[in-house]
């Protein structure tokens, strides 16, 4: 689906299309490695839903991807289609479920790297924008994606005191026994 998205439109190579999904305005949204990409479109070929052809002199060939009728009705098709549940990964959030065991700078700085993310992207929407005249679907998508992180910014800057002071003040010796012993949410162990 990632594939045939960023060919909607026009041709690429697979190096474009991965330039595309780290760049556009579908960053942060998905994550596609070469391994994946170039894979999925020799499925999508086999399967008629994208046209092959190279470019290049020889033994420099690169191929070039462009969606057939097919695949298009194919992608509209599924795309108006049930979706499935949105899955959220965020390895910050993983860590703070374990702010109270951490060092309270350890917190800190992940908190204040977060907020330099964010406002990053912020950034980077906002250039995006600026840079290409965008249909209604993508204005609504990037303004999303800006009003979802300033609402994160400001909840990390007006709620990080509470989480830092509820951190360890020095860290823990290497070995030392958890105040917590099992995942935060997790069920208490039985007593014996």
């Amino acid at each position: 689906m990632l594939c045939l998205a960023a060919l909607m439109g026009r041709e690429a190579s697979g190096y474009d299309i991965k330039k595309d999904l780290e760049k556009g305005s579908a960053t942060g949204l998905i994550d596609a490695s070469f391994g994946s990409i170039y894979p999925a479109l020799a499925r999508l070929a086999n399967e008629g839903f994208v046209a092959v052809r190279s470019e290049g002199a020889r033994g420099r060939d690169k191929k070039i991807y462009a969606m057939t009728p097919e695949g298009r009705a194919y992608f509209l098709r599924t795309l108006a289609g049930p979706l499935p549940d949105e899955k959220y990964r965020s390895p910050f959030l993983f860590a703070m479920l374990f702010a109270d065991e951490l060092p309270r700078a350890r917190v800190r700085a992940m908190i204040d790297r977060q907020i330099a993310l964010w406002e990053d992207k912020i950034q980077a929407i906002d250039t995006l924008t600026g840079q290409q005249p965008a249909c209604a679907g993508e204005n609504f998508v990037n303004g999303l994606g800006i009003a979802t992180l300033k609402a994160g910014l400001d909840y990390l800057r007006r709620h990080r005191a509470a989480v830092e002071k509820a951190a360890q003040g020095e860290p823990s010796p290497v070995g030392a026994p958890s105040s917590q012993t099992s995942y935060p949410g997790a069920a208490a162990p039985a007593a014996e």
